[in-house]
């Protein structure tokens, strides 16, 4: 008698569905509590389509690279690397940017700051100063909401300066948003005169340096140190700010700089000291919170 044949059963493809409740899960173990939103936008990116879209292929089989490709994003996210970061982009003030390891993430409550300088500044021509510009979210944000302004960008640390170049010519903004590497106003002598700029606007590291070690995994381990430590106080780079922006600004512009949650009456100390700023005035956000400094050059 012929031995019968022997066939390897046929192993499905996972299908879309499948591949999502399969990613949730691990990221759930990993302790991550945006799991199904993180599980479906690494999907989505790898399938080149939206999350909603997902549903509508739910029964689709994932095949061969995208099965594999979205494999390494999972891993990754399961080790806290921040989902922007493995995307390769974000969004900010409905820009999609340009970000990558090493550069500070944009927050949602930075664009209080962007919504406050539009509404300050004047409507039609103006030059804006803003240091710390990190991945350019602010700056590139700001030349899109008010096109006649020219804004001089400035960050030291070099991968950010690169990702703010990036976003620059990706909008593009070459015309009106300079990027230049530097340590605050620094780079700008020569280029831009003293007392010339309508608002000096800043998101600057603010976090005390006591603080940073019980910051989230993905914060803490993943974002630049440079960008979130401000110091025993977090006041470091504010104080440089206050005393150095006021000779940058034309009397009666504005410095307007994101501030932590309980720095409001210190800051408020730091400009009545100066005395060369109107009383300053301290936003709160949506939480009740400080969050956005804003005074006037006498």
């Amino acid at each position: 008698m012929t031995p019968p044949i022997m066939t390897a059963p046929i192993v499905p493809w996972p299908t879309v569905a499948t591949m999502l409740g399969d990613a949730c899960g691990r990221l759930v173990a990993a302790g991550l509590p945006t799991a199904r939103q993180d599980a479906e936008m690494l999907l989505a990116h790898v399938l080149g389509t939206t999350r909603l879209g997902l549903y509508a292929a739910g029964p689709t089989p994932v095949l061969g690279s995208a099965l594999k490709e979205f494999e390494g994003l999972v891993v990754r996210r399961c080790q806290h690397e921040p989902i922007q970061y493995i995307l390769g982009e974000t969004e900010f003030c409905g820009l999609r940017l340009e970000l990558g390891p090493g550069v500070f993430i944009p927050r949602p409550e930075t664009e209080a700051l962007v919504d406050r300088a539009a509404a300050l500044g004047p409507p039609g021509s103006a030059t804006v100063l803003e240091v710390c510009t990190g991945s350019g979210a602010i700056a590139c944000a700001l030349a899109m909401r008010r096109p006649g302004w020219t804004v001089w960008a400035v960050e030291r640390d070099d991968p950010a300066v690169a990702c703010a170049r990036a976003n620059v010519r990706r909008l593009p903004l070459e015309s009106r948003v300079h990027v230049r590497a530097g340590d605050l106003f620094t780079p700008l002598e020569g280029t831009v005169s003293p007392g010339a700029a309508d608002l000096v606007v800043a998101n600057p590291p603010y976090l005390s340096t006591p603080i940073l070690p019980t910051l989230p995994a993905e914060v803490r381990a993943w974002e630049p140190r440079a960008a979130l430590d401000g110091g025993i106080d977090g006041l470091d780079v504010i104080r440089r700010l206050v005393a150095e922006a006021a000779g940058w600004l034309r009397p009666a512009g504005w410095l307007l700089l994101e501030i932590g949650e309980e720095q409001g009456a210190a800051i408020r100390g730091l400009v009545a000291a100066n005395g060369r700023y109107a009383e300053a005035r301290v936003l709160r956000d949506f939480r009740g919170c400080d969050r956005v400094l804003e005074v006037r050059r006498r």
